[in-house]
C-alpha cells in the first residue's frame, strides 16, 4: 500500500477517535488490511453512533481502561475525547469513583492520575 493510503487511513481514524495511537500507526503501515477491518470494527462498536451516545461510550472507556491499568496516556485520550464529548471533570471522576470498589484502588489511581493530567487538577508539588 502506498504512504498516501497509509496516511489517509490514519487522518480517518484521527478524526474518527479524537486520537491515535503508536499500534494505530504500526498496523496502518504493516498491515494496512488488517488496519482497515479493524477500524470498522471499531466503528461499529465504539465510534458510530448507536443507541449510546460518544459521550457516554468515552466514560465506559475511561473506567474500563482505568480497570485494565491501561496505560495512563491511553487512558488521558479517553478523557481528552470525553471532554470534547461534552462530558464534565466531573461526571468523569464520577465515573471513575463508581467503580473503585470493584475495579480496586490502584486501578483508579491510574484513572486519576489520567482525569488530573488532562483536566488540570494537578496537585501542587
Amino acid at each position: 500500500m502506498s504512504t498516501d493510503e497509509t496516511q489517509e487511513f490514519l487522518d480517518t481514524q484521527s478524526r474518527n477517535r479524537g486520537y491515535t495511537l503508536e499500534m494505530h500507526r504500526i498496523m496502518a503501515e504493516v498491515d494496512l488490511e488488517w488496519a482497515r477491518k479493524y477500524g470498522d470494527f471499531i466503528e461499529a462498536t465504539y465510534t458510530g453512533q448507536r443507541t449510546l451516545d460518544r459521550k457516554t461510550k468515552e466514560l465506559l472507556q475511561i473506567v474500563v481502561e482505568a480497570a485494565l491499568k491501561a496505560d495512563v496516556e491511553q487512558i488521558q485520550a479517553h478523557v481528552r475525547v470525553a471532554l470534547q464529548e461534552g462530558a464534565t471533570p466531573t461526571e468523569i471522576l464520577e465515573a471513575l469513583q463508581s467503580v473503585i470498589a470493584p475495579m480496586g484502588a490502584l486501578a483508579f489511581r491510574r484513572g486519576l492520575q489520567a482525569w488530573a493530567r488532562e483536566t488540570g487538577h494537578l496537585p501542587n508539588e
